[in-house]
């Protein structure tokens, strides 16, 4: 299946991104992860030739970013009602072929997936699969906490690399830099949650 390019919309309920994901978790999923995302970058860099596409890609990058500055610093959570010390969301970052895809699991059943440059989806967690994948996200996340410490600015982590993020209403807890490829065995703590990650990007996937 050929990747395609959604471009981020806010007027979107759900925006579904087309890649070959797949299902158990394995070194083979992870590369065909990798593989659809790169492929969605590296597309809209190859469009950006076509008339009128550069200006709309610039767009769709600054819409990404505004995104994921929202989040990060809890602007998209200040409308909710206030619990004190609970994680009301979780999000990761993943650096890879010069871009960023930004994923968010917020409390209220919000479930997204920002590319920058271009595409992403928004609205995903209707699906009760979506759903309950980012259940397991928040969980596991919780269940580490306390390999989190409190920052104020997020630099986006190398090519390769994912970072996850803890939203507090106070407070963005962030963890250490661990690579993508990172699973159960290779003795990082943050393993079983960068797992849940993966398979939650898999259920967006199969949702489309």
């Amino acid at each position: 299946m050929t990747p395609s390019v959604v471009p981020l919309s806010m007027k979107a309920d759900r925006r579904l991104i087309r890649a070959p994901f797949m299902t158990p978790f394995s070194n083979r999923r992870m590369l065909w992860i990798t593989i659809a995302v790169v492929a969605i970058l590296f597309a809209s860099r190859a469009l950006s030739n076509r008339k009128g596409f550069a200006e709309r890609r610039a767009r769709t990058a600054e819409m990404s970013a505004a995104l994921r500055d929202g989040l990060l610093t809890r602007e998209m959570i200040s409308h909710m009602p206030a619990k004190p010390g609970a994680i009301r969301g979780v999000a990761m970052d993943w650096g890879l072929g010069g871009g960023l895809a930004t994923m968010l699991a917020i409390d209220d059943g919000t479930v997204s997936l920002y590319l920058n440059p271009g595409g992403g989806v928004i609205g995903a967690g209707t699906k009760p699969n979506v759903a309950a994948a980012a259940t397991r996200f928040r969980a596991e996340a919780e269940r580490v906490r306390d390999q989190f410490t409190a920052q104020t600015t997020f630099p986006k982590p190398a090519n390769g690399s994912v970072v996850f993020y803890l939203l507090t209403d106070s407070a963005t807890l962030v963890s250490p830099a661990i690579e993508w490829t990172t699973r159960a065995g290779s003795g990082s703590p943050l393993a079983p949650l960068n797992e849940a990650a993966q398979e939650l990007m898999t259920q967006i996937r199969k949702a489309s």
